[in-house]
């Protein structure tokens, strides 16, 4: 019998070991450290990796091996332009980029939620998702939400794929590559682009920030970076209480986006741990009682329980909470509740039945491959769902209906429509 590789040994004893191990730092709840992936991209699969690969090189100082890597790697890192910018930073150009704004040598187009402020708000479409890792070929996925003109777009989290909380020149890399995408610019110029951040936007794969503002210290800084790319009404509660979560109107509709990363605890170290963290909390519940025809919570991972199998990254590791936030739902009797998430990269629909007495069924509707390579497998309980091209959540509202009406339809990134599901006001009252 043929004895095992010594590398095949390691790699079972390390599965064995991360599968084994405790979270790193995750005694009562606290982050867990960033789990950066330091392997070298090298096919052209990893498209959105190479260049990001070659800055890490020249931030630790091994200039001459990013320049051997970007010259091997030209041919399909895609973008000519970046990779020369990368190159003439590792060569020591005096005009090379500085890691700011200022010098970065393209324009760039930036949300801006004062677009459309008067559009008409009784009857308009937002579009939604998340999943969006720098795939050149798939940026036309923007050009193909600017044809449903929507009111809106809401991000919902791995808008960009940065992965690396320590380094604030990473992520200003990822997010001005993306705003200097002619696509992107010509979205973001005539449609107001609301955003939060989810695992790979905030920290690393499945990660958390922990219950303390300030620890680690790096969570203010990646929360400074990302209100610099953003133009939300709010962050969070401002400097004393940092964070991503904020609420906004579009005439009878309200929409409360949640953060989901800050303040997570680890929902491995202990009993009933939260994802939200007290103070938004406090904030949400205080939101969710305000008035409104339809009310939209937006979270960066689904709350309908097994569409991640296996898995305490989405609102199954924090069910306690969850089920604090429904209970609290229909304690207030609040109707005309949806929910629109992401992180999975596909888009489906579910149908959440809470238990509760009297209360009426949750919809979520879930879209996070807005421009991804990688997919994931549908999950058969969903009312349907779709994976084989990338895709996103169009949303319909018509108010002046006798009964108001919502509806949602996967478009995929060639513009075709392929499942939809229209639900009424009157569906989404307590009996």
């Amino acid at each position: 019998m043929k004895k095992p590789s010594l590398n095949c040994i390691f790699a079972l004893g390390f599965i064995a070991f991360y599968l084994s191990a405790p979270p790193i730092s995750a005694q009562e709840g606290q982050a867990n450290k960033p789990r950066v992936n330091n392997e070298k991209p090298g096919s052209r699969g990893q498209v959105k990796r190479v260049h990001p690969h070659a800055l890490k090189l020249i931030l630790r100082g091994k200039k001459e091996e990013a320049i051997a890597y970007l010259e091997k790697t030209a041919e399909f890192a895609v973008n000519d332009k970046h990779t020369r910018l990368l190159l003439d930073i590792a060569k020591g150009k005096p005009n090379a980029w500085k890691y700011d704004a200022e010098t970065w040598p393209w324009k760039r187009a930036l949300p801006n939620t004062a677009l459309k402020k008067d559009a008409p708000s009784d009857r308009f479409t937002i579009a939604f998702g998340g999943g969006s890792g720098y795939v050149p070929e798939n940026e036309r996925m923007w050009n193909t939400i600017g044809t449903i003109d929507p009111r809106a777009v809401l991000l919902l989290g791995d808008n960009v794929y940065i992965d690396d909380p320590e380094t604030p020149e990473m992520q200003r890399f990822h997010y001005y590559r993306r705003q200097s995408q002619p696509e992107w610019m010509k979205l973001a110029k005539t449609v107001p682009i609301y955003g939060i951040w989810d695992d790979h936007d905030f920290t690393t794969n499945d990660g958390w920030g922990g219950p303390d503002i300030e620890k680690p210290k790096w969570k203010r800084e990646v929360w400074k970076i990302f209100k610099e790319n953003y133009d939300n009404p709010y962050y969070g509660g401002g400097e004393k209480q940092p964070g991503c979560w904020f609420d906004f109107r579009i005439g009878k509709v309200h929409f409360v986006m949640i953060d989901g990363r800050y303040y997570r605890e680890s929902p491995r170290s202990k009993e009933n741990p939260s994802m939200l963290g007290p103070a938004q909390l406090k904030w949400l519940k205080q939101k969710l009682k305000q008035p409104a025809t339809f009310k939209v919570l937006c979270t960066n991972v689904p709350m309908t329980p097994k569409v991640k199998p296996g898995s305490k990254d989405t609102w199954d590791g924090f069910a306690a909470e969850r089920s604090q936030i429904f209970k609290f739902i229909a304690e207030q009797k609040i109707p005309g509740l949806i929910i629109l998430s992401a992180d999975r990269h596909r888009s489906d629909a579910y149908k959440i039945n809470t238990g509760i007495d009297g209360m009426y069924p949750l919809y979520e509707w879930q879209s996070s491959r807005l421009t991804n390579q990688h997919v994931h497998s549908l999950i058969k309980h969903s009312l349907f769902g779709y994976n084989e091209k990338q895709s996103f959540g169009r949303v319909d509202f018509d108010l002046n209906a006798a009964d108001p009406t919502v509806k949602y339809t996967i478009i995929n990134i060639d513009g075709k429509p392929i499942h939809s599901l229209k639900v009424k006001r009157s569906e989404l009252q307590f009996k």
